[in-house]
């Protein structure tokens, strides 16, 4: 029985796209996008509030990326014993319940408890979709579909940018997420309707097909493959979450000067711009790999524009510089794209417990770089640095940081995995 290049069986058929079902996904996806910005936007509002400090804020924001992450090797197996369906109906009404929690909150602790629970119940809006799209479709389909949640997602992140700040504005932080309590619960009910069961019954089949042991975390983690995106999932993708849903935000304010109206502005733009990039990278990724220029090497260069990028927005200080987070975001799909190829060289019915063992990292990185950013500027403040300048130093030791795991990704090599050397 022969394989394609991705090492599919040539005899799979894959399912045929649904409009309602993809609808469905994104529907998730954009609420989870924008509950997990929106706090780069009313951030000022929230500090003023609360007397939050750096940390403090940096914890709260944060707190969504520690429960995210620490339920993604569990959601792996939901996903690969449940499916997409009845995996992420449940977890949207948890995040429903953490929503109404925040909405009716007035202290960092139950503000904490409540954006935890949004933080778990999220967790598998983009886990979800992509181990159904890896089961389901055919790989040369993998990045068009994973660019077209991410087109979504960054929907839901623009949403949570100016939209977002007039409604805080008029109607108060709180109301916000008491909407989007609402909002979840509908879209878990999109999902139980519309997305079908059949990457749970193609699951099933692949592991009835071997009788190897069940996969260990661990086995995952320290995987050659895995071990060499680590450093770069840990401080790009995860370091690119940590800005875009928080610092992004007090370094116009407090770096460049903007107010609180210009900077969800300037926010609005961003996403906009990254929203844009999603869309174009769709249809440019699968027509670079028709002409050899494959992921690995679209990955690389969004690595490298990341990098070029962040050199420009340290060494420019000006109002008029928030543009430049606007030239970053064409590097960004490239850069998140690393996941997509990650999952192809894995067999189809591990899909769910690789891509969660990747989101793992990436959010547990989200976390650090965000929480300990806020830590690293509170600790500069007090060795005496002016605020700006202490947000400058912490983003400084990011940058540095982002050079040395590109450093480590470029100069190791690593075998592709085969399913004996998984099973075990």
């Amino acid at each position: 029985m022969s394989k394609s290049e991705h090492g599919e069986q040539t005899t799979w058929q894959p399912e045929r796209f649904s409009v309602p079902l993809f609808l469905s996904f994104i529907v998730g996806y954009f609420l989870s996008y924008a509950l997990r910005s929106v706090n780069a936007t009313i951030a000022p509002l929230l500090a003023d509030d609360l007397h939050l400090s750096a940390g403090a804020l940096g914890w709260l924001t944060s707190s969504f990326f520690l429960a995210f992450a620490s339920v993604q090797w569990q959601l792996g197996k939901w996903l690969d014993r449940f499916g997409a369906r009845r995996t992420e109906t449940v977890l949207l009404l948890i995040a429903a319940l953490g929503s109404l929690i925040m909405g009716f909150s007035d202290s960092l602790a139950m503000l904490s408890i409540g954006r935890i629970f949004i933080g778990l119940g999220v967790s598998s809006c983009l886990m979800a979709p992509y181990s159904f799209f890896r089961r389901c479709y055919a790989p040369e389909k993998q990045a068009q579909l994973a660019m077209w949640m991410l087109l979504g997602g960054t929907t839901g992140s623009l949403s949570a940018t100016e939209p977002a700040l007039w409604l805080a504005q008029a109607f108060g932080w709180r109301d916000i997420f008491l909407m989007t309590s609402g909002l979840l619960v509908i879209a878990a009910l999109a999902i139980f309707t519309f997305v079908p069961e059949t990457d749970r019954q193609i699951a099933a089949k692949g592991s009835n097909a071997t009788s190897a042991q069940p996969i260990k975390l661990l086995s995952l983690l320290t995987h050659p493959l895995l071990v060499r995106v680590i450093p770069t999932t840990i401080f790009f993708a995860g370091g690119f979450s940590a800005l875009q849903t928080l610092w992004v935000g007090p370094w116009m304010t407090d770096r460049l000067g903007l107010s609180v109206d210009d900077a969800g502005l300037a926010l609005f733009f961003f996403n906009l711009a990254l929203m844009a990039s999603y869309l174009l990278m769709s249809f440019a990724s699968p027509f670079l790999e028709k002409r050899n220029f494959n992921l690995a090497r679209q990955s690389l260069f969004g690595f490298y524009w990341f990098l070029f990028c962040m050199l420009l927005i340290l060494l420019w200080r000006s109002p008029s510089a928030w543009w430049l987070w606007l030239l970053l975001t064409p590097g960004i799909p490239a850069v998140i794209l690393m996941q997509t190829q990650t999952a192809l060289l894995f067999p189809r019915e591990l899909a769910g417990r690789v891509l969660t063992t990747y989101n793992l990292v990436m959010f547990s990185g989200a976390f650090a770089v965000q929480w300990g950013m806020g830590l690293v500027m509170d600790g500069f403040v007090w060795l005496g640095f002016e605020s700006d300048n202490a947000m400058w130093s912490t983003f400084g030791l990011l940058f540095i940081t982002q050079i040395l795991s590109l450093v480590f990704f470029v100069t190791r090599r690593t075998p592709l995995p085969s399913r004996e050397t998984m099973h075990g």
